[in-house]
């Protein structure tokens, strides 16, 4: 399991550089619109970077289960955001089809594509993770007591 850590941990040192890398070539032009394309793939390695230390953090075992408080701060969140993601897929659609311009046609593509990546993300961790990935109380008094074959008194 160390290797896996390592090479996570590795990745995300690379992703950060790449992102660092890509910033410095933008400091040396002013086209905004290049700009914006190489620093948009530079936020990307930065988010990878993020991910990667992520990984490593999950493979050492140390994810913290999340609190009823915690959970519902995340659900009401995310599902917020997932609505603005929506929203932002339909008006970057409606402006891709209206655009002529070949440098605009580039972005918009690049930002709906995003979108609904955020999107479909949002979702998945809205349904997969902040829906089950809790232990509340409830569940902390079934270990406690239900499902220990102690029931919660000292065994041996």
């Amino acid at each position: 399991m160390e290797d896996i850590v390592e090479l996570f941990e590795k990745y995300s040192e690379l992703e950060k550089q790449y992102a660092e890398e890509l910033k410095s070539l933008t400091a040396r032009f002013k086209h905004p619109l290049l700009k914006a394309l190489i620093e948009g793939i530079a936020e990307d390695s930065l988010k990878h970077s993020i991910m990667y230390k992520a990984l490593a953090t999950l493979y050492k075992g140390g994810l913290p289960l999340l609190t009823d408080q915690e959970l519902e701060y995340i659900k009401i969140g995310v599902l917020k955001h997932i609505q603005m993601e929506a929203e932002m897929i339909e008006a970057s659609k409606r402006l891709l089809e209206e655009t002529d311009k070949p440098y605009a046609k580039l972005i918009l593509s690049s930002i709906l594509e995003d979108e609904k990546k955020h999107h479909t993300l949002l979702l998945d961790v809205y349904n997969k993770i902040a829906v089950k990935e809790k232990f509340g109380e409830e569940e902390y008094w079934d270990a406690v007591w239900k499902d220990s074959p102690w029931h919660g008194t000292p065994g041996g």
